[in-house]
């Protein structure tokens, strides 16, 4: 009868940490100040590499929200205001449509990328607890630009 083999597998969890795990659910939570602290404050490179692509992926919906609303209220010619239209014509006539409509696809992008959050989030999750790094599709890599 042969003895199980004794040798060890990979040292998983010398390589990851809890933070590391818990920084992607943590962005659900707090959007990219959760990320950047714990990227601002950790040691460990799992832990850091993860808060990372965490805080690429929330700076990237932030910054995608940020330019999608103004836009868009740019591009609108009437509101209502206490059930009467009113005229608000911020733009000339053939700008206001542009905007409006820019702006109206960068809403429905932005809509798209906050639930892909959740998704990311939990890929990211499972991910970081078999011990990798996952990078989060469509993100842009702005920490790694700042260093």
């Amino acid at each position: 009868m042969s003895s199980p083999s004794s040798t060890p597998g990979p040292e998983l969890l010398d390589e990851r940490s809890f933070g590391g795990v818990f920084v992607h659910f943590l962005g659900l939570l707090t959007g990219f100040l959760g990320p950047a602290v714990v990227y601002a404050v950790s040691d460990h490179e799992f832990t850091r590499a993860n808060a990372r692509q965490a805080l690429n992926w929330h700076i990237t919906v932030f910054v995608l929200s940020i330019v999608a609303v103004p836009t868009f209220f740019l591009g609108a010619d009437t509101i209502t205001v206490a059930g009467e239209p009113r005229e608000l014509s911020l733009l000339p006539a053939p700008l206001d449509t542009v905007f409006g409509i820019v702006g109206a696809v960068l809403l429905i992008l932005t809509a798209i990328a906050m639930l892909l959050t959740f998704v990311y989030a939990i890929v990211a999750t499972v991910k970081a607890i078999f011990g990798s790094v996952w990078e989060y599709p469509g993100s842009v890599a702005v920490i790694e630009r700042l260093q």
